[in-house]
């Protein structure tokens, strides 16, 4: 990468991209992670940039997203970011700050434009499909276009994912690959809805690692999943506890409408 790329921006006033380093790559991956349940896409993205230390690359900026300041150790950042990684042919896209629905045309299809124009051909969002309490069953589902799913279903530990919707930012972006000669696919798992899982991020970035040889170590980020695993069990024991010592209240015949 060159440190002294001129800025070049690509796109219209309802959104653009932002390059401020020149990137040479040959059909690098685009990885796109957004805040979801667990915030498990926000934890892989963060992974990938910290272990590969990755440059920051581009920026996207719109009227459709909040005007705010965003602050990661400190430093100030755009809350719409894209970074790269030469060696590793790889491009990482996340965001803190969400796109109005208004704008998630305008932002998807520039991305793309711009992921076009450095010869990014597939897409792939690493998303959390949010669930009460601890998954049981912690599997990586997939949902894909058609040409990708022959890849994807060699891996016995996925398992495609039959019926849904992927909405906001991510979804926009799916939806456009559609129209373009990009590939786009998800990478899910079912994720704790309020607290930070990195256990789910876990299982993404090695399904990750399976496809496409990223090696990135996840060894930290299974020792924090371990940890706080442990402390939502004890959590849950403890609330199980109080709800076992209280008094019933109500008629027994409607007890199974709460269930």
């Amino acid at each position: 990468m060159d440190e002294d790329c001129a800025v070049k921006i690509l796109g219209a006033p309802e959104a653009q991209v932002v390059q401020t380093k020149e990137i040479e790559m040959k059909e690098p991956l685009m990885v796109c992670c957004f805040p979801s349940a667990g915030v498990v896409g926000t934890i892989a993205a963060n992974t990938l940039i910290d272990k590969f230390q990755m440059d920051e690359v581009a920026h996207v900026r719109s009227k459709y997203m909040p005007s705010a300041a965003v602050f990661l150790d400190g430093r100030l950042r755009h809350p719409f970011r894209i970074y790269g990684h030469t060696e590793k042919n790889l491009l990482v896209v996340t965001a803190e700050l969400p796109v109005a629905d208004e704008g998630l045309y305008y932002v998807s299809s520039t991305l793309l434009d711009w992921g076009a124009s450095v010869g990014a051909k597939e897409t792939v969002i690493l998303d959390g499909i949010p669930v009460q309490g601890l998954p049981s069953d912690r599997k990586v589902l997939f949902a894909a276009e058609e040409e990708k799913i022959a890849d994807l279903e060699e891996d016995s530990s996925m398992e495609i994912l039959t019926k849904g919707i992927i909405t906001g930012i991510a979804g926009s972006i799916l939806s456009e690959t559609l129209c373009r000669d990009m590939v786009g696919f998800a990478l899910l798992t079912p994720a704790i809805a309020m607290v930070p899982d990195p256990e789910g991020a876990v299982q993404l970035l090695e399904a990750l690692n399976r496809l496409y040889k990223v090696n990135v170590d996840v060894s930290e980020l299974k020792e924090s999943a371990s940890e706080i695993r442990k402390k939502m069990e004890e959590m849950a024991q403890q609330v199980d506890g109080m709800r076992r010592q209280q008094p019933s209240v109500g008629q027994r015949g409607y007890e199974r409408m709460y269930a």
